[in-house]
């Protein structure tokens, strides 16, 4: 008996070890080569680390609808530790930060976005109402599906001037 105890201590103890580490170790070379140099070099660089807490670390999508591939990458704030997503659009050539020290707002104004631990790329697609959110938006490019595991969810889409929230789900 205190064998299968210690056993399922030991077990639970590595479980938890583990989970507090990022699933993949961030190599330079899977970083897409559009932006390598802008996340390895510069203001970005000293700012922020890529996140390799959720799998994958990176999304290719076209975020804006103009036909070019954009990048979204999951990031931490070197300053006060705190989860975003930076966005790469291709057309502007710099990346946009939400969350990460910086505002977004999700349900409310938020500046860490460490609750959401998944993410997808969302189509140009109609997109079905959400809980208590208004009317649908409109995509004008591809979105991305992000929330907490089975938890909220919601679509973080560019609106032609910005990226907002649209909640999904809760």
């Amino acid at each position: 008996m205190r064998i299968g105890c210690l056993f399922v201590l030991g077990f639970l103890l590595l479980s938890w070890n583990t989970s507090s580490r990022p699933v993949q170790e961030i190599d330079e070379e899977n970083i897409p080569g559009e932006i390598v140099q802008t996340v390895g070099l510069g203001p970005f660089a000293e700012s922020y680390s890529i996140d390799g807490s959720v799998n994958p670390f990176y999304l290719r999508g076209d975020f804006d609808g103009d036909g070019k591939a954009d990048y979204a990458l999951r990031v931490k704030s070197k300053n006060r530790g705190e989860v975003g997503i930076a966005i790469w659009l291709s057309s502007q050539k710099k990346m946009i930060v939400l969350g990460a020290g910086v505002p977004f707002s999700v349900t409310e104004k938020t500046t860490n976005l460490n609750f959401l631990n998944t993410w997808q790329v969302y189509p140009k697609e109609n997109v079905e109402r959400g809980v208590e959110a208004g009317t649908p938006p409109r995509l004008i490019g591809e979105a991305i599906a992000a929330g907490k595991r089975e938890s909220a969810s919601g679509l973080i889409y560019w609106n032609g001037k910005s990226f907002v929230w649209y909640q999904q789900g809760d």
